[in-house]
């Protein structure tokens, strides 16, 4: 074999390698089993308010004077759970008496039994309930909902309350939003993300109806937002990342009218200012979304 030949070999391997490690979800965004996102010491936000990141999505802890309320349980695994029960007794030794689940993926609803056995009530929309049933993702995990609502509940426990909100279809379609009023603070779950955003299009996911949800979250007096994952936003930045996506639906529709089909919008739609990257399939849900919207 000549000497050009053996470089030409090598630097077709050289290319393969680089497509398959750049063809990999950014780091952070694996929901896979096996990665390491162990839980973490728990930190307080406001006054009984508490926040315990990894393990899964973020877990946010009320402590009322009579017991406790948890927001989302992680992934299933009987480790997340010691560990995520750890964190809580260090704070308080009260029982959980209520769980809030802001949609019905996994590292939201993975220990939800367990805080079911132990004597909690798990709060859930009607169609996180049904959706937790029917995605092959989590129908296979106990814990559904105890007590569901169509759209709006409040909780009014021990002198706190919670809300919950469905302000439409966003990351799944069965988004809500939990609010507690009197410390200014939303749990926004996966509508703000530090990454790419995600659209569950098999769940009843929707790009076009996100922004409807930022709205009214925006509706909202707050000053702190809590996401799924990362660190808690202000006011400003989620008005900031509701223009962002309200930018990308805008642009996808111009394409869109400039003749752009479900082949090459993807092609059509610049978002290098936007920080965002989506792949082809993405774009083939967001155009069937606008045409037929």
């Amino acid at each position: 074999m000549s000497r050009k030949l053996l470089y030409a070999g090598l630097a077709a391997v050289f290319a393969f390698l680089a497509a398959a490690l750049f063809a990999q979800p950014p780091a952070g965004r694996g929901r896979g089993r096996g990665k390491a996102d162990p839980v973490e010491k728990i930190r307080q936000l406001k006054p009984n308010l508490y926040l315990i990141t990894g393990g899964g999505a973020n877990t946010v802890l009320r402590v009322a004077p009579e017991g406790l309320i948890v927001v989302d349980t992680k992934n299933p695994s009987d480790e997340n759970f010691m560990r995520l029960m750890e964190e809580i007794r260090s704070v308080s030794m009260l029982p959980v008496k209520y769980v809030f689940n802001t949609h019905h993926h996994p590292d939201h609803v993975g220990n939800n039994q367990k805080f079911i056995e132990a004597g909690a009530t798990v709060i859930g929309l009607d169609a996180l309930k049904s959706d937790m049933a029917s995605d092959p993702r989590t129908k296979d995990i106990p814990g559904r909902p105890t007590q569901t609502f169509a759209k709006d509940y409040v909780l009014a426990y021990g002198g706190v309350t919670v809300e919950a909100h469905s302000f439409g279809r966003g990351h799944t379609g069965d988004d809500t939003m939990i609010y507690f009023p009197d410390l200014k603070v939303v749990m926004v779950s996966d509508q703000i993300t530090d990454a790419n955003p995600i659209v569950d299009f098999a769940n009843g996911g929707s790009a076009v109806e996100w922004t409807k949800i930022l709205d009214g979250v925006l509706q909202l007096d707050f000053d702190m937002a809590i996401p799924g994952r990362g660190e808690p936003k202000t006011r400003a930045e989620v008005q900031a990342f509701r223009d962002k996506f309200a930018s990308l639906i805008d642009r996808a529709r111009a394409a869109i009218r400039a003749g752009a089909t479900r082949d090459t919008l993807a092609m059509q739609v610049n978002t290098s200012d936007l920080g965002w990257t989506f792949n082809a399939a993405f774009y083939g849900s967001l155009y069937d979304e606008l045409t037929k919207s």
